[in-house]
């Protein structure tokens, strides 16, 4: 069954990167029948996939990205097989942003699981390795299977995992941006909608005590006060973000937009060499101090100040979070509340580990984020 992107004795739809000669004869003396090596892999690959239902092939054409991939690969086997260029021991530079973002974004953007394109690279090296190894022995190349299987499986690497690995890197994306894009639009609605709503009430109430006063309206209208900065802070925690900044800077900058108001003021301290951090990880971990902050500044006893510092060490980062008042009711403040369920689920989600504090002027949290190699978990 040839696959409609094969046309017998023409040339690839697209240009390959590898170059391929015009007689089809290598430096090394082996010559091969380019195209019929070409449209043999190519079809036998189509009618594998399509009787594992892939859905890289249809009954008429093999996925096109995939039909470009494997000629490459062919080109590439074929060339390291002539001579004409060394196969690299090491053939996948993983942390080019550019290539991975390259195959992650396709494979996103048609929705193929990532599971797909590895499947069809093991069907590739299956349904290639004979027929190349033939091509050679026919052609008088001097080459072991040994060396063509070690040729196919280095042409066949360079391409496939990083694929895989970027799709997951632009699903994280999507992911940072939906949760991006809903706390902003519940940030919207808290300001436009019941922040508004509060005020609304607050000068309604206002009216009516210079009308007639009453000392319930009066405490109903300090309490509805209470609630629309309340309010407002939710808003401004919603809309913070790390972005560009380092998390410390970060950290000062919302400590600075939400004091004031008789708020306690959050005094943030960085010590030791600071290590990059992945975006996910400076993001969660912003939020995580912002909430134990906001937790603080309402529950806190008789505090005059919360305390953010960041300790960095070449195998981990600890943040600690407290207040200096005198600790917490244990009853009213348990971690199954909704505020600090919701900071251990953001540690789990970076790999972080959550002590929650409670003692006289020491009361918070302590987080605690290994580094990738530091031989701890």
């Amino acid at each position: 069954m040839a696959a409609s992107g094969y046309r017998p004795g023409g040339a690839p739809r697209a240009a390959c990167p590898w170059s391929m000669p015009e007689n089809g004869k290598w430096r090394n003396g082996m010559r091969v029948e380019v195209p019929a090596v070409f449209g043999a892999v190519i079809a036998e690959l189509h009618e594998r996939l399509l009787e594992r239902g892939s859905v890289l092939a249809t009954a008429e054409v093999l996925d096109g990205g995939l039909e470009f991939q494997a000629r490459s690969i062919l080109a590439e086997t074929f060339a390291v097989l002539g001579g004409d260029v060394e196969s690299p021991l090491v053939t996948v530079d993983y942390s080019d942003p550019e290539v991975l973002s390259a195959h992650g974004q396709r494979s996103a953007v048609l929705d193929i699981d990532p599971s797909e394109p590895l499947m069809a690279a093991e069907v590739l090296f299956g349904v290639a390795l004979p027929l190349v190894a033939d091509a050679v022995a026919v052609a008088g190349g001097r080459r072991r299977d040994l060396d063509v299987a070690r040729a196919l499986h280095h042409a066949i690497w360079r391409r496939f995992p990083p694929g895989a690995i970027a799709y997951v890197e632009v699903l994280r994306d999507r992911l940072r941006s939906s949760d991006r894009e809903a706390r902003l639009r519940l940030a919207r609605e808290l300001h436009d909608r019941i922040a508004h709503g509060i005020a609304a009430g607050v000068q309604r109430l206002e009216a009516a005590q210079l009308r007639r006063p009453d000392e319930e309206v009066a405490a109903a209208i300090g309490i509805l006060r209470g609630s629309l900065l309340d309010t407002q802070d939710i808003a401004v925690d919603l809309r913070a973000q790390v972005g560009d900044s380092e998390l410390a800077e970060a950290l000062e900058e919302y400590a600075y937009a939400t004091g004031g108001r008789g708020t306690l003021p959050v005094h943030v301290a960085q010590v030791g060499t600071v290590r990059p951090l992945s975006e996910l990880a400076r993001e969660e971990l912003f939020t995580i101090i912002a909430e134990a902050t906001r937790n603080a500044r309402t529950h806190a006893q008789q505090a005059t100040a919360v305390n953010a510092r960041l300790e960095w060490s070449p195998t981990a980062l600890q943040v600690t979070v407290t207040d200096d008042g005198l600790g917490y009711d244990d009853t009213a403040r348990k971690p199954t509340s909704f505020g600090l369920r919701g900071i251990a689920e953001r540690a789990r989600t970076i790999g972080a580990t959550i002590e929650f504090l409670n003692a006289p002027s020491a009361a918070g949290i302590r987080l605690t984020l290994q580094f990738a190699g530091s031989g701890t978990t």
